[in-house]
């Protein structure tokens, strides 16, 4: 019975002071509505980002020669570092802290042809083990390169998504034949769309993908463009280090030599993109909080006014007997349900925003944000601390008067 005439209490204040609780309501939802989109983009911006960083490939490690720095046993600084595809395979088979070592070719502007579409691009000589690690994914009805591709030498051709459209547009180009530099290649599959925002040879969608055997056979034995190289461990500063000394002594330079190998390490920089995400939401969150806290400034004032409105009232109660915990209890829970409805029409207005954005044609990076249970609840977390602070001072003055000086007021 009492919670019931609190809740009365409450919606008598609410038809006698719409305006001033209109208005503290409005802050709340308005405070939700901040922390709601403001972590809900946040994290779809943040899962957007990671696939399409992770669109070139997850924990991989891109390595390049380049020219020695240091002198060495007598040889002289600025010599180039030259690596071929054999070269790599036996790295990869004799460092055990590899898991994955896959040479990778390039020709820049290659002439493909095919039914009158003429198109210039990279070509990339591979090996089989190359699809994975680099996150390349066949559309149905297709294949990547295999190891009989690789054994045979055959003339076979793998299509990034937009190279295919480029070719064939609609059609479906299995088993199709493309001109490569005048020699016909048989397309063995095309490239899954993925959003990718980083890279090293330009976009996979754009790229021509070979078995590196039948690169070699039509444009010889070239030094390998790049390698990708996968940890075996998750540590991959162990196996930077173990490739410096096994390539410091296949081709004689000191291991010491950070110049004469070049490594891109996404597993380090995967990790400082999260925390960079990590900050950029909590700043987000941040904003939307301290603007629900302007919106819990607003009630807070309410219920000062309603104690002082209520101080001959309050004063009866306490003098027939109320305790202090019975009067706190009905300031609190006041503040806490105007909190809770302009929470509710926060977070009913953050749905409704969220499922317009999520209609809308907006680019891929950004993402698509979702009410998920953690924003939600992170979200009813906030305004409860909110409501509990707006409501303890007035609440906590309220408990205090003296039942006789109320009286007089």
């Amino acid at each position: 019975m009492h919670l019931l005439e609190l809740l009365r209490q409450f919606f008598f204040d609410l038809k006698t002071r719409k305006l001033r609780v209109l208005l503290a309501v409005s802050g709340i939802g308005w405070g939700t509505l901040s922390v709601i989109l403001l972590l809900a983009i946040g994290d779809a911006f943040h899962a957007a980002s990671n696939k399409a960083f992770h669109g070139m490939g997850e924990d991989i490690v891109i390595l390049w020669t380049a020219r020695t720095t240091k002198p060495y046993r007598g040889l002289k600084p600025g010599r180039a570092i030259e690596m071929k595809a054999d070269d790599v395979l036996r790295m990869g088979a004799e460092v055990e802290e590899i898991a994955v070592a896959s040479p990778e070719l390039t020709y820049w502007g290659r002439t493909l042809e095919q039914n009158g579409h003429r198109v210039k691009t990279p070509v990339a000589g591979v090996i089989p083990e190359y699809e994975t690690p680099r996150n390349i994914i066949a559309m149905p009805g297709g294949r990547f390169i295999d190891p009989l591709d690789i054994e045979h030498r055959r003339r076979v051709i793998f299509l990034g998504n937009e190279l295919k459209q480029k070719l064939f547009e609609e059609a479906d180009p299995v088993g199709r034949t493309v001109f490569v530099d005048s020699r016909p290649f048989t397309v063995i599959g095309s490239m899954t769309k993925k959003i990718q925002t980083s890279n090293y040879s330009g976009p996979d969608e754009d790229r021509a993908f070979i078995p590196y055997t039948t690169f070699i056979s039509m444009w010889g034995n070239r030094d390998v463009s790049n390698t990708v190289l996968v940890p075996a461990h998750e540590n991959s500063e162990h196996m930077k280090a173990a490739i410096y000394q096994y390539l410091g002594g296949a081709h004689g330079f000191d291991p010491s030599d950070e110049g004469a190998l070049q490594m891109w390490d996404t597993v380090e920089m995967d990790k400082f993109v999260n925390w960079f995400f990590w900050g950029l939401k909590a700043l987000m969150g941040l904003g939307g909080i301290l603007t629900l806290g302007a919106g819990g400034i607003g009630v807070a004032n309410i219920m000062f006014l309603v104690v002082r409105e209520r101080t001959r009232e309050i004063g009866v109660r306490m003098a027939v007997g109320a305790r202090d915990g019975h009067v706190l209890g009905q300031v609190l829970l006041e503040a806490l349900l105007i909190v809770g409805l302009g929470g509710l029409g926060g977070f009913l207005v953050s749905a409704g925003v969220i499922g317009l954005i999520n209609v809308l044609p907006i680019p891929d990076w950004l993402g698509a944000p979702e009410l998920s249970f953690t924003v939600a609840a992170l979200t009813i977390g906030v305004l409860a601390l909110v409501g509990l602070a707006a409501g303890y001072a007035p609440a906590r003055r309220a408990s205090r008067l003296d039942p006789v000086r109320a009286l007089e007021f």
